[in-house]
């Protein structure tokens, strides 16, 4: 599988380094319970996306790359959305998402993954790479490999 390329790696790290600026200090004034909340569901995002990457990989190889991206998006939006529609955790679900998104993306860019940002922390532990299409960044690298094909990568 090719590299993601240059104008979307940095792309990808200026983003999630954004939404870590933007949620780490929120999660530094919260309480300590709030903390290991947050950490609660960053470190539960990273298993359950662990356990969906290694069953997509034994036993979805054939499942296309779009149609896979917005089926592992659409837990952690849920996480998300349950948090701030219902306002359930007090902030605590949507500050989990954004710390693993962010975190991911900062993670995917220097690895220089081309896939789905949710599983970056599974492919990088399980040292194998997705073949699932980022929602965002995949069209870029494509673009980018169209325009700039003789850019070393």
């Amino acid at each position: 599988m090719p590299e993601a390329r240059p104008i979307s790696r940095v792309l990808r790290a200026l983003l999630g380094l954004a939404m870590l600026a933007l949620v780490i200090p929120q999660v530094l004034r919260a309480s300590t319970g709030g903390q290991i909340q947050v950490v609660g569901v960053f470190f539960g995002l990273v298993m359950f996306y662990t356990a969906v990457h290694f069953v997509v990989g034994r036993y979805f190889e054939w499942l296309h790359p779009w149609v896979g991206a917005v089926v592992a998006v659409m837990p952690a939006l849920a996480v998300f959305l349950v948090g701030a529609v219902f306002g359930i955790g007090a902030g605590v679900p949507e500050a989990g998402v954004v710390l693993f998104i962010g975190a991911s993306l900062v993670l995917i860019a220097a690895s220089g993954q081309p896939g789905c940002e949710v599983l970056a922390f599974p492919a990088v532990l399980l040292g194998k790479r997705t073949h699932l299409a980022c929602l965002l960044f995949s069209p870029l690298d494509w673009i980018e490999g169209t325009f700039f094909s003789g850019s070393t990568n």
